[in-house]
């Protein structure tokens, strides 16, 4: 099956971004990269900007997809968090490369607070059913607390701004918040 064309920018996009960066995209080589006359790549997107906003937006829908598909599949919390990490790695290179996170910091915060925001109501989502179907929590603190700290946790670490500052890759920071999350809230 072939993709759209809208499709093909939107993958276009992944691609040129993953290379280097948001900001360092430009329409002509978006056209070319997409196969598609800079003229048609204007009738489907105004501008660069909502080209990366729909680029953001197609894969966070993928992301929100591979949540459901793991939590219908997966019980076990060290499975859930590994195979969404797992995916995040893999398909979001375009987005938690260190060229993207300091162009979504510097050009297009907006953007960075849209992908936020999704993030924090999918790990809210993760979080209940983990603790709905398995009450795996800490027995010891209120369910309620552990989000909130996970929450906040996430939002101070993997952003931007801290893993930029402190020369950290996302992935590698991920990994470590993830290991420190589930050692303090999920009793071995």
């Amino acid at each position: 099956m072939s993709m759209d064309i809208k499709e093909r920018i939107i993958v276009a996009c992944r691609d040129l971004s993953r290379a280097q960066g948001f900001h360092n995209v430009n329409m002509e080589e978006l056209a070319v990269r997409a196969g598609v006359s800079k003229r048609t790549l204007y009738r489907y997107f105004p501008g660069k900007e909502a080209v990366i906003e729909a680029t953001l937006d197609a894969f966070m829908a993928e992301v929100a997809g591979e949540v459901e598909r793991i939590l219908q599949s997966e019980k076990e919390p060290a499975r859930i968090l590994s195979g969404l990490l797992q995916y995040l790695f893999i398909h979001g290179q375009f987005v938690i490369n260190p060229q993207s996170f300091n162009d979504l910091k510097q050009h297009y915060p907006h953007l960075w607070q849209k992908i936020d925001q999704f993030r924090l109501n999918r790990v809210r989502a993760v979080l209940t059913f983990i603790n709905n179907n398995e009450g795996v929590l800490s027995q010891e603190i209120d369910p309620r607390i552990i989000t909130a700290v996970i929450l906040a946790s996430i939002q101070a670490v993997l952003n931007p701004d801290f893993v930029l500052t402190n020369n950290l890759t996302f992935e590698e920071t991920a990994r470590q918040l993830s290991k420190l999350l589930m050692s303090a809230f999920i009793p071995a």
